[in-house]
Formats: C-alpha cells, sequence, structure tokens
C-alpha cells in the first residue's frame, strides 16, 4: 500500500511538472492574445518614458551634477519583455463587423474592449481602496461598492450610478412606504398656472387656490362622514332614510361644485393631478348612484344590488383619504429620520461612485491604449458621472442636513487623521517620543470614537453664515458687509439653466442649498469691493482658484498616490505670480515643487512649447513669457522657503494690515495638536505633582515657542 501510494505521487508531480506545462503550451492556453500582449508592451514602454524623464529632472539637482549620468541612464533602461516586431507595431489585424460585414480597425474589437472593461474595473476598485485608507468612506460603503464593481466584472457590465442605488438600497416596508408618500406629496403640490384673462375665470382661479377654500373642503369631508357611518347602521338607516338622502345630495352638489371651480380654474392641469382624478371619481360613482335611487332602478331586495350599494357606499367613505394629504409631509418627517442612516449611507455611495470616475478619468490614457476605445469609455464615464451627481443633487436637495452631516464628518474625519499623521512625521522626526506620541493618538481615537457615538445632525449654513465660510472673505466683517450691500439670494427650481458655458459672467453664485438656493454678489459690486480692499480679495480669490486646479492637477500626475499629510503639506506652500506678456520669467529653480498654469497661455522659451491653461508644466521648463494679456500662475514651493516666502510678500501689496492669504491645514491641524498636546501634558502633570516635567517635553514647547517666534517675527 505504501509502495502504491508513493508511485501516484510520484507519477503525478512528473505529469504536472513536465507533461503538463508541454501540453498547455502546445496548445496555446499558455499565449497571451495579441491585443493584450499590444496593451502590456505599451504600458512597458509608458512605464520606462517615465522613469526617463525622471531621470531627466533629476540631472537639474546641483548635487547630483557630478554623477555619471551615462551610466545611470544604462541602468535604468529595462528589456521590454512584451516586445514586438516591426509588422506587429506598423500592421493592425482587420477583423469583420457581424452586422455590417465592414472591416473595421483590430483596436475596436471585443477582446480590446473587453481588456479596457477589465482594467476599467481594477481601477475604481483601486479608487474605492484609497478612500477607505484616506477614511473618506466608511468600511460598509466601501464593502458594497467593491462588492458590486467585482459582481458587474464577473457579468461582464459596466457600473452606473442606477445599478449602485439599486445594488446598495435595501428592500424594506419603510423604503415602499416613502415611495407611495412621496409621491402622494408630489401630486399635492400647488401647480397655480396662469390666471386666465376672463374675469369669471380669473375669480375661480384665486378663489380655489386660497388655504380656506382647501380646509372647508376638508371639514366638509369630515361632515360627511357622520351620514355615511349612519348609513351603515341597518337601524339608524330606517329611522333617518329621508334625512340621510338629503344630506347625500347636499354634500354631493358640494363636490360638485368644488370639481368645476377646479377644472374652470386649472383647466387641463386639473386632469394631470392623481388626487384630483381620484376626488372626480367617487363624485361621478355619487352621480351615479343618486341616479339610480331617483329612477327607482335600485330594488333593495335582490342581493346583488345590495352588494352594489355596499361598494357604492364604501367608495363615497374613500374620500377620506384626502386628509392623508394633510398628514403626509408629517409622516414623511418621521420616516426620514428613521432611514436617516439609510440616506447617509446612499449619499456616501454616491460620492464614493463619483469620486472614483473622477479618478478614473485622470488616468483614461492608462487603462486604454486605443483611441477609439478611449473616447467610448470617455463618453461612458461622464455620462454615469453626470446621472450620479443628478442623483446626488436630488439626494441634497431632498435632505439637506444629511449632507451638511456627512460632509461634516467626513471632514472631521480626514483633519483627524491628518493630526495623526503628523503626530507620526514628529515622531520620525525626534520631535516627540514613543510615549508622548502614543498619549496623543490615545487622545485623537478618543474623539473620533465621541464623533461616531454622538452622530448628531447639522442644520444647512444660513445666508449670514455663509459668507464666513467664504475663504476669499477670510471672515473679516468690512469685507463681508461691503459684500452684502448689493447681494441678493435666488432660488433655482429643479432643470433651471444657473449659467451656460461661454457666456459672459454677471457675478458670483455662493451655493448655500445644493443647486437650489444661491447668493448672487453682482460682477460691478466685485469690482468695487476690488478697488476698496485691493489686492486682498482679488488675490485671495485668486488663491482659492489656484489650490483648486493645483490640487486636480497635482492628483493627475499623482493618480496614485495617497492623499497625506505630505500631499496636504505641498498645498499649505502655493503662491499666485502674474506673467507678463512677451516677458521672460524664471519659474523653476531649487525651491519650487509644481507650476500649474491656471488662467490664461504661455510659451516654453527654450523649447517653443505653448501651453494652455489649465496645465501642469514640466520641470524641464524653467523659462516662460506670456501669450495672453492676463496670465497667471501657481507656484509650489518646498517647505524650507515657504516661510520666506510669506515675509516677501508684503512689497506686492498695500500696507493695511491684513490676515494671511489662506488658512492652511497644516496651520489649523498643528493648532489642533497643540491643544491636544495640551490635554496630554496637563495629564501627565497632573499624574506627576512631585516631579519635574519631563525634559523631551520642555525641549518641545521651547523648540516650538522659538520656531514660532521666529515664523511670527517679520523680515
Amino acid at each position: 500500500i505504501l509502495f502504491h501510494g508513493v508511485s501516484v505521487s510520484l507519477i503525478s508531480l512528473i505529469v504536472n511538472r513536465f507533461i503538463l506545462p508541454m501540453a498547455i503550451t502546445k496548445l496555446g492556453l499558455h499565449d497571451v492574445t495579441s491585443t493584450k500582449y499590444k496593451s502590456l508592451y505599451y504600458t512597458f514602454q509608458h512605464f520606462q518614458e517615465l522613469t526617463i524623464s525622471a531621470a531627466s529632472a533629476l540631472k537639474f539637482d546641483k548635487d547630483l551634477a557630478n554623477a555619471d549620468w551615462n551610466m545611470v541612464e544604462k541602468a535604468i533602461i529595462l528589456q521590454n519583455p512584451y516586445a514586438l516586431g516591426q509588422e506587429e507595431k506598423t500592421e493592425h489585424q482587420k477583423v469583420k463587423c457581424l452586422h455590417c460585414n465592414k472591416e473595421i480597425d483590430e483596436t475596436l474589437n471585443i477582446e480590446a474592449m473587453e481588456l479596457a472593461k477589465r482594467r476599467l474595473l481594477s481601477a475604481q476598485i483601486a479608487s474605492y481602496q484609497r478612500q477607505y485608507r484616506n477614511e473618506t468612506l466608511s468600511q460598509s460603503a466601501v464593502q458594497v461598492l467593491v462588492g458590486a464593481a467585482g459582481s458587474f466584472g464577473e457579468k461582464g457590465e459596466y457600473m452606473s450610478a442606477e445599478t449602485i442605488k439599486n445594488y446598495s438600497e435595501s428592500k424594506k416596508i419603510l423604503v415602499f412606504t416613502r415611495k407611495v408618500l412621496l409621491n402622494w406629496v408630489y401630486n399635492t403640490k400647488k401647480e397655480k398656472g396662469i390666471p386666465s384673462r376672463h374675469c369669471f375665470l380669473r375669480v375661480c382661479h384665486k378663489i380655489v387656490f386660497t388655504d380656506e377654500f382647501e380646509y372647508v373642503g376638508y371639514l366638509v369631508i369630515l361632515m360627511n362622514m357622520f351620514p355615511i357611518i349612519i348609513s351603515w347602521i341597518s337601524v339608524l338607516n330606517d329611522i333617518y332614510e329621508l334625512e340621510l338622502a338629503y344630506a347625500n345630495y347636499s354634500f354631493l352638489a358640494f363636490y360638485i361644485t368644488e370639481a368645476l371651480l377646479k377644472i374652470a380654474a386649472m383647466k387641463k392641469e386639473y386632469f394631470l393631478h392623481a388626487w384630483n382624478l381620484f376626488e372626480l371619481t367617487i363624485t361621478l360613482i355619487g352621480i351615479i348612484d343618486v341616479m339610480l335611487i331617483e329612477t327607482n332602478f335600485i330594488n333593495y331586495h335582490t342581493f346583488d344590488l345590495i352588494q352594489t350599494v355596499a361598494f357604492i357606499k364604501v367608495v363615497r367613505f374613500l374620500r377620506v383619504l384626502r386628509i392623508l394629504k394633510l398628514v403626509t409631509p408629517k409622516l414623511l418627517q418621521i420616516l426620514d429620520k428613521k432611514m436617516s442612516h439609510q440616506m447617509s449611507f446612499k449619499y456616501a455611495i454616491l460620492k464614493g461612485y463619483i469620486q472614483g470616475e473622477a479618478d478614473i478619468m485622470t488616468i483614461i490614457d492608462k487603462i486604454a491604449s486605443s483611441k477609439q476605445v478611449k473616447q467610448m469609455l470617455l463618453r461612458r464615464i461622464t455620462k454615469n458621472t453626470g446621472h450620479a451627481m443628478k442623483e446626488l443633487g436630488y439626494l441634497e436637495y431632498d435632505h439637506p442636513e444629511i449632507a451638511v452631516t456627512m460632509k461634516t464628518k467626513e471632514e472631521i474625519n480626514v483633519m483627524l487623521s491628518l493630526a495623526r499623521e503628523i503626530v507620526k512625521v514628529f515622531r520620525l522626526k525626534g520631535i516627540l517620543h514613543k510615549i508622548e506620541g502614543f498619549e496623543i493618538n490615545k487622545l485623537i481615537m478618543a474623539r473620533k470614537r465621541e464623533i461616531l457615538d454622538l452622530q448628531p445632525m447639522y442644520k444647512p449654513l444660513t445666508v449670514d453664515k455663509a459668507l464666513y465660510h467664504i475663504p476669499w472673505l477670510d471672515k473679516d466683517q468690512d469685507h463681508i458687509s461691503f459684500i452684502q450691500e448689493r447681494s441678493r439670494v435666488v432660488t433655482f427650481d429643479c432643470g433651471n439653466d444657473i449659467f451656460e458655458e461661454g457666456d459672459e459672467p454677471q457675478g458670483i453664485y455662493v451655493i448655500i442649498s445644493g443647486m437650489v438656493k444661491a447668493y448672487f454678489i453682482p460682477k460691478h459690486h466685485l469690482y468695487e469691493a476690488f478697488e476698496q480692499f485691493c489686492p486682498h480679495i482679488e488675490y485671495k480669490m485668486w488663491l482659492k482658484l489656484g489650490l483648486s486646479i493645483t490640487a486636480k492637477k497635482i492628483r493627475e500626475h499623482l493618480s496614485y498616490e495617497d492623499w497625506n499629510y505630505k500631499m496636504q503639506l505641498k498645498l499649505c506652500n502655493v503662491y499666485v505670480k502674474n506673467i507678463p506678456k512677451n516677458t521672460k520669467t524664471d519659474i523653476y529653480d531649487e525651491t519650487v515643487i509644481y507650476v500649474i498654469l491656471i488662467h490664461g497661455a504661455v510659451e516654453d522659451c527654450q523649447l517653443r512649447k505653448a501651453y494652455k491653461a489649465p496645465f501642469l508644466i514640466p520641470i524641464t521648463c524653467h523659462q516662460i513669457q506670456g501669450t495672453e494679456d492676463f496670465t497667471k500662475v501657481t507656484i509650489v514651493q518646498t517647505a524650507i522657503d515657504s516661510k520666506k516666502f510669506r515675509w516677501n510678500t508684503r512689497k506686492y501689496i498695500t500696507s493695511r494690515k491684513h490676515a494671511h492669504p489662506v488658512a492652511s491645514v497644516l496651520e489649523l491641524t498643528q493648532s489642533f495638536l497643540k491643544q491636544l498636546q495640551a490635554e496630554q501634558m496637563k495629564n501627565t502633570l497632573k499624574k506627576r505633582q512631585n516631579q519635574q516635567p519631563t525634559e523631551s517635553i520642555v525641549k518641545t514647547t521651547e523648540d516650538k515657542n522659538f520656531h514660532e517666534d521666529a515664523y511670527n517675527k517679520p523680515k
């Protein structure tokens, strides 16, 4: 038995080691398809180009000037394992379309699309996981998004906002009830329309759309319930048969009059509302009931007609459902409170999906090597992003408090994570010891748990408070008061166009509630503010725009780099610079990391290449000149010379005392870190009342005070 088992194992090893690989090779199962092989070839080639470009940029480093760059270039050039022949590079395989029998390029075949689709799903999953690591997505949300991406990838389908919403939405009774109530609310909105020019119809329009008319209708319905209930009791129905008949005629006459007035006031719009059709149907059934009774057509001794009369009475009683029009909004509020967690979860999923699509847009060139496939994917991504943004806008419109709460909690988590990164950097630099860093991290985690446990609901900003959150106003009361003088609140309904691309700007819209309510600041009023407070407001506005464009361009350049402490540090040391027309200007030096063109156009003085905004100017470009009358760039500096620049900016502005152009994320987090460290020091001193503070804490405090004095001291 032992010999038999050993023999079987030995034969299996020989088959798996030698025979099976040979069979796979002969059958061609191990071969890579031509499309995938070419894609891997171009991907590796692009990787080599990036490596060589980085080496070319390092040649300008003065510390590496005496290095043997020939050896460096030889060392970094790798043999492409997916090398193609000359014919494969130039010729494209032609395939025939199944529908029109026409030859099309190989780059548009099913295999190329499947390969691009797989890479697209992989990039989506990577984006969701990166958002989770940056703590902008919760664990449950990233599980749903990653699971949905994997599921659609196995089915060979594309992810969209609608499929994501259906995938994440739980089929519960609350969801169904809310949909029904929401439909009722939308069908009870007052659509006044345009009043008629005719005197009588205009009077009807005025009467119908008053609150008194509506409430009188509710009272009459409640009064009508008593005769209907009495008619169901056989003893009372025999006693008050004549009185019940007259009461029925009176109420029916009121309902007919009400319907005629509404038809005269609303015309065709009357028949477009479900509630109006429901009430009109009940009124018509009541008229038929009266006609049958008056013509003695109904014989109550017949069983079928007794059932008919009972059915008519039940239908008349259904008019009481009209009262639900009053309580439906309140019921919706109660359900929304119970479903706030589910709505928050849906909001997080939609926002994570939109961010994932935005990340894919930055690497669409790497996903699809073919131009045609790239255009097809680009159209699909743009369409899906638009639908998701629309769905997110509807959610913010219906639940503004959920949107504000989710955004606030997200920023709190990001800032606390940034504080933890600062503690980590301080430990690596020796500013903090291990025990001190551990204590501060405990405080940060306690604050995170506190935020998660409380789960508060934050109200949306009011018009007055919204201006205090605009970065370029810097919470300056004089600036805010001046802007408020001629500004106004404007409201847009769903589907309205605020402005179109290419239109002459009329001012600035400050969004207060989704895309529905905005604070409009006229253009001429802004120019007056520039003249009165120049260049404070104007510079801060350009700095705000520069930060937004810079963040986007840096993320495109470093699409898979984590959005962490180092990235935030880069954005802290930026300033905006004017580029004169036809004047050579130096940009890159040893203190500059990135130069981003945010407005206008420039030309490379050496290579004569033209760049148009927005564009990340390559590091090999050292001199540029403006080609338009108005050109601005954002310059990202290293951390060493950031303070020097802040001291030297005073020569470009007036002598009026003002705040710094922007409150950096690093400074805000460091101030929060100081508070946490103060609490930690206070707890340490309480534990060690009879002992002196540790030398490291005293030294850290002295070093920080020294650096703060050096920073605040004018040059």
